[in-house]
């Protein structure tokens, strides 16, 4: 509670506060972030900066402050969400110069580790996926968002494959009604009604309008809705207003992957060694010679779900083998893929109003590619690369599914 007779400053602080409690406020004041009272102690004491206080509360006792510059917030922040903290960013929301008396001031977003967009903060070669988990007796839907890139992905399996669905993503939050115990991701419990058909229904119709059960295919899927939705309440909630890069929600089978459990996974060191949860000597290492951070997250999802149906392997291995045995052709992709920027997460930061001149920069240099790549795709023959071709285009960037 705050204390009594504050500053017009600290009443505006503590009003903000007071939406998001269990978070961390990061209070934007001229050119730092600060952060008061228990917050401040928290933030020095793992941040390793100084606390010092500003006023004096009601009592005479002087309120705890700590803060970081805000062109350095990126640093810091990850740090703080390493952490294990919940970091909400509260900007000022209008130009100080024609502000009448107090700044105005407005939380803008919320970051916790499945809702990371910020480029220092991600790693290139991984999704960094948000869960989501609704269970009903012997069964669970599970929900997989990607902010960073867009990717949307939903299944429905028995309750006692949930972890090795959850260890197939490696999801960096996981959102549920109850905890899962499951010690890779952070655990988000949220209320029931979160996780609520009718909560659902009105979240998806938001996202993807009136017709969304039957264009999504998820009608008769209601686990699967209830994931899906309880995903997209979180990310408003979390100030995610703007969602138009997700991409429609996509229905994988678990049967069309082959069956790798969690300890499976971690013991032959698939995608991360077990000494320090690195890709440092993994097979995943070993074969990435992708040229693209979109590559590099492919490769990775190829390798942790590896296909079933022969006529699916059959296809793949045909785009493979042309690629093997044409060298000029691979050559050619290779070069002109080098360099090229993350446009999946580069629109991800443009649709969420993060973008600066150098991705919007970046984003002009790839869409500049593509007519060579298109050109380079026309010499061949597979079925699998015609198949890339005919989605290849300066508006729409094919999915790795």
């Amino acid at each position: 509670m705050p204390p009594a007779k504050l500053s017009p400053l600290m009443e505006q602080y503590y009003q903000n506060k007071k939406l998001y409690p269990d978070a961390l406020l990061l209070f934007r004041v001229g050119d730092f972030y600060e952060t008061f009272a228990d917050d401040a102690v928290t933030v020095a004491r793992d941040l390793n900066i100084t606390l010092t206080s500003r006023q004096k509360d009601g009592r005479g006792e002087k309120i705890p402050l700590a803060g970081v510059p805000y062109h350095a917030l990126d640093a810091y922040l990850a740090r703080l969400i390493r952490a294990g903290h919940k970091v909400a960013i509260c900007d000022q929301v209008e130009d100080p110069k024609q502000a009448r008396g107090l700044v105005k001031r407005a939380i803008t977003r919320v970051v916790t580790p499945g809702t990371i967009i910020e480029p220092s903060m991600l790693e290139e070669g991984s999704n960094n996926f948000l869960a989501a988990v609704a269970k009903e007796e012997d069964r669970a839907g599970l929900a997989f968002v990607d902010v960073s890139t867009g990717e949307f992905l939903t299944t429905e399996v028995p309750s006692h494959r949930l972890t090795t669905e959850l260890a197939r993503f490696r999801p960096a939050e996981c959102l549920s009604a109850a905890p899962l115990h499951w010690e890779e991701a952070r655990e988000q419990i949220l209320d029931e009604e979160s996780f609520s058909l009718e909560r659902a229904a009105f979240a998806l119709a938001d996202r993807y309008g009136p017709d969304w059960k039957e264009r999504l295919r998820l009608e008769g899927r209601e686990l699967s809705q209830r994931a899906c939705g309880a995903v997209l309440s979180y990310l408003i909630a979390s100030r995610f207003d703007l969602l138009d890069h997700l991409k429609d929600i996509q229905i994988y089978s678990g049967s069309d992957y082959m069956v790798l459990d969690e300890v499976t996974v971690r013991n032959l060191e698939i995608s991360r060694n077990i000494r320090d949860r690195s890709r440092r000597g993994t097979l995943l290492e070993f074969l990435d010679r992708t040229r693209t951070a979109m590559g590099a997250r492919t490769l990775a999802r190829w390798i942790q779900m590896p296909l079933q149906s022969e006529e699916a392997i059959d296809r793949r291995l045909g785009g493979v083998e042309e690629l093997a045995s044409r060298s000029l052709l691979q050559r050619s992709l290779a070069e002109e893929l080098k360099g090229a920027s993350d446009l999946e997460r580069l629109l991800g930061r443009i649709s969420c109003k993060s973008a600066s001149p150098k991705d919007l920069f970046a984003l002009k240099g790839t869409l500049e590619r593509l007519p060579r790549l298109q050109a380079i795709l026309g010499e061949a023959g597979s079925s699998y690369l015609q198949d890339i071709l005919s989605r290849l285009s300066p508006w729409m960037i094919p999915s790795p599914w």
